[in-house]
């Protein structure tokens, strides 16, 4: 695995890379991740658990043999009618080496596809790419948007996150390159959000902002004003005027956010807890939640990132996409989003 002492730029480069991603227009709670691969056997991705404004330099990731898992994807037969996830699930925790140091955490859901990826890796759920991954005419605006840039993109169908994310972004980049002789700078993904790469922190997050400026400029999108809580009582209630008045507008009460299936986030984070962890008054556009600051703030960023997204998506004349009800049930019954739902607290 070579020498810890020689991987001081390499960890620099993951604690960079992660703070610059961990902006709440990008991510929202504990969403999306980031990699960078130390060498040639080891990769760094995000502990589950941890934001991405979370990690340093030490801590918040865990290192793994990406080798492992990409010899996984490379021979797994996909018509065997195995349990994939949970196959998976057990070569991502086997392929764990932690350096000294280290504590001990589960690495993202997602560290299959990053091990196919590029030394840097910033996956988001950005608001402003969302307004394309969440629209039925995104793929179409995405051509428009990066034609001629110079950024090679590859739009991605709405695919069940995990072993068939991971097997498909696999199969996608293989095509992608035979077909146009280098790698997609970046991948959207259908209701989910943004995937970039490049060979150095530096690169990788000139393409992430380069790709949402150029999405906020085409819309004319205004920025996503960072949500907040205040303490209200035992709990906490919302304080951010994009949600507040999203929910007036919209009369978007507790019923309205159960039949919301917009993203994986939305649901780990919402999903079972209207009228239980969080109640809204719809005519007053107010939010409270029944939980502590962490889990309060977190669901706030999502509520108000779903906002944003759907406004925008409405004020572009554009049409929204949902995920359909397979898709939200693998997301409601799959074990790793649990877990993640459950780390919030």
């Amino acid at each position: 695995m070579g020498n810890e002492k020689n991987y001081t730029q390499e960890k620099r480069a993951m604690h960079r890379i992660s703070s610059y991603a961990g902006r709440p227009e990008y991510v929202q709670g504990g969403g999306g991740n980031t990699s960078v691969k130390f060498d040639d056997s080891l990769m760094a991705i995000k502990a589950s658990g941890y934001t991405l404004g979370e990690i340093t330099g030490d801590k918040g990731y865990v290192t793994v043999d990406y080798p492992k898992i990409r010899r996984y994807y490379d021979s797994v037969d996909k018509d065997a009618g195995r349990d994939y996830e949970k196959e998976s699930l057990e070569v991502n925790l086997s392929s764990i080496v932690l350096l000294p140091g280290m504590e001990e955490k589960r690495p993202s859901v997602e560290v299959g596809f990053h091990s196919f990826l590029s030394r840097n890796v910033i996956h988001t759920h950005s608001v402003y790419a969302n307004v394309l991954c969440c629209s039925e005419e995104g793929a179409g605006a995405a051509q428009d948007i990066f034609s001629g840039s110079g950024i090679g993109v590859l739009f991605l169908p709405s695919i069940d996150p995990g072993f068939t994310l991971t097997l498909f972004i696999k199969e996608s980049l293989d095509a992608y390159g035979k077909e146009n002789g280098r790698a997609p700078d970046a991948l959207f993904l259908n209701n989910h959000g943004l995937i970039v790469q490049g060979e150095d922190a530096d690169a990788a997050i000139n393409i992430h902002e380069t790709v949402n400026e150029k999405i906020k400029k085409h819309f004319g999108l205004k920025d996503f004003a960072c949500p907040a809580v205040r303490q209200h009582g035992d709990g906490f209630a919302g304080a951010t005027a994009l949600l507040k008045e999203f929910i007036r507008q919209n009369k978007a009460g507790e019923a309205y956010w159960n039949g919301l299936k917009l993203y994986p986030d939305q649901l780990v984070y919402t999903a079972g807890k209207m009228g239980k962890e969080i109640f809204i008054d719809p005519d007053a556009g107010e939010v409270f939640y029944s939980a502590g600051e962490k889990e309060a703030r977190t669901i706030e960023e999502t509520l108000a990132g779903v906002a944003y997204v759907i406004t925008a998506i409405k004020d572009a004349g554009l049409t929204l996409r949902q995920m359909n009800e397979a898709s939200a049930n693998f997301i409601n019954n799959w074990e790793s989003e649990k877990y993640r739902s459950k780390l919030v607290k």
